[in-house]
């Protein structure tokens, strides 16, 4: 039987449960995935007191895990990026595998980690970066290996899908929304990261370098967050046929990478559309299986844990022989050159003719119209202005830019128009 002599930095929500697991799951572990795991040291910055076990070699220096000879994997599980980074760094340059659930890490130092990783002949696990217990870095890895990926479409953040999926069924305010997903610990009391989308582009950038072996380099990634986004836009993008996600998305167009995480409609009819709550799923596209679609649990200590206890498992069993980067023509661009549908909604005064003046804007950029909505004002109040949906035709980000820009200088139109993707599953 394999054995891997485990030492573990952090013991906060994700790192208790693989601390749990490590002691108690221990006849399971050997079971099922045919491995024994000796639990060498935990590394506790608040030491002793932060771990309700006995008999465990507690220590408050985290380096020290890092350096600890009879360690073969440390685990690191502290978040952040800074400590991380020299935690991590110095495990690899002592010899040590690496498992880590830490994305920020990965999309900021990962091309210089796994570089001394190869050069110090180690592995680096990090399922649980992206999608929590939903195995997309293992298919990625593995699964999809003799595969040619064209695309990627995933909800990759559970605190942001839980939101708008609140906003949609109950009718809920974006507000009490967020504050419910704090009540139940899907939301940090800091939210921003996971409203303002830099976690969905974070794992969006580690996605493209599996993906289509281009560097980890977050300056690449476009993106927005939800925080935008009001029940109006979600009654419209219903009565439209779709709902809006957060969409983390990567293309390969020739040799040329582009990747983006935005709030999106979505189809409907789509598998995406129907994941609700906290769940997560990644749709892949390859050349030779077409679609592949990957749904699961992408947030909480335990999907967590479990992903960083499967990695384990696996460097156990001799790891992964995919080079995370191998040589490539592949190239990450700045500028999206994709083309898609895209949402409107404009606030403009009452009056006539302002639905002609708008639609000749688009007419003159050679932009179709493919729907349009305007409803018959409600009350006095509605008299004032009244909103209008447009649904484009294909067009590029830039364009799209252009054309919000030049409509919101129209003396008709009140600043503030919603332009929202929509998303499309062409090849």
């Amino acid at each position: 039987m394999k054995s891997l002599r485990v030492g573990l930095c952090g013991v906060g929500n994700v790192g208790g449960v693989v601390l749990k697991n490590l002691i108690s799951s221990s006849s399971l572990l050997e079971l099922q995935g045919g491995v024994r795991f000796e639990l060498i040291q935990v590394g506790a910055r608040k030491g002793k007191s932060a771990v309700p076990f006995e008999g465990i070699n507690v220590t408050k220096d985290l380096l020290d895990v890092a350096r600890n000879r009879e360690v073969d994997v440390l685990v690191e599980v502290i978040g952040g990026t800074d400590f991380a980074y020299e935690l991590v760094t110095e495990a690899i340059k002592e010899g040590k595998h690496v498992v880590t659930a830490n994305k920020a890490l990965l999309a900021t130092h990962g091309n210089e980690l796994f570089s001394l990783a190869k050069e110090n002949k180690v592995e680096i696990g990090f399922e649980a970066s992206v999608a929590g217990g939903t195995p997309v870095i293992k298919a990625l890895r593995e699964g999809l290996v003799a595969n040619k990926v064209k695309w990627f479409a995933g909800i990759l953040n559970g605190t942001s899908n839980y939101i708008l999926t609140e906003m949609e069924s109950n009718k809920s305010s974006f507000n009490t929304a967020l504050k419910k997903a704090q009540e139940l610990g899907l939301a940090e009391s800091d939210p921003s990261l996971d409203i303002n989308g830099t976690d969905a582009a974070q794992k969006a950038i580690i996605l493209a370098a599996l993906a289509f072996h281009v560097p980890f380099d977050f300056s690449f990634v476009n993106f927005e967050g939800i925080e935008d986004i009001e029940l109006e836009d979600i009654k419209y993008a219903k009565e439209l046929g779709y709902s809006i996600k957060h969409i983390a998305h990567g293309k390969l167009n020739n040799s040329l990478v582009s990747i983006n995480a935005f709030p999106t409609l979505v189809n409907n009819k789509t598998l995406l559309s129907q994941v609700g709550k906290e769940m997560n799923a990644l749709e892949i596209y390859s050349e030779s299986v077409g679609s592949t679609v990957y749904y699961g649990p992408g947030a909480g200590p335990e999907p967590t844990a479990s992903a960083v206890i499967a990695d384990l498992v696996d460097i156990a069993k001799g790891g992964w022989d995919l080079d995370i980067n191998p040589n490539s023509d592949n190239k990450l661009e700045v500028s999206d050159p994709d083309t898609v549908s895209r949402y409107f909604r404009l606030q403009v005064k009452d009056e006539t003719g302002v639905i002609a003046k708008i639609s000749s804007v688009f007419a003159d950029k050679k932009i179709s119209i493919e729907a349009l909505i305007q409803h018959e004002a409600k009350s006095k109040e509605d008299l004032e202005s009244i909103p209008i949906v447009i649904v484009s035709g294909e067009i590029s980000q830039s364009a799209s830019d252009n054309l919000k820009e030049e409509l919101e200088n129209f003396p008709e139109v009140i600043p503030g128009i919603k332009n929202f993707r929509i998303h499309s599953n062409k090849e």
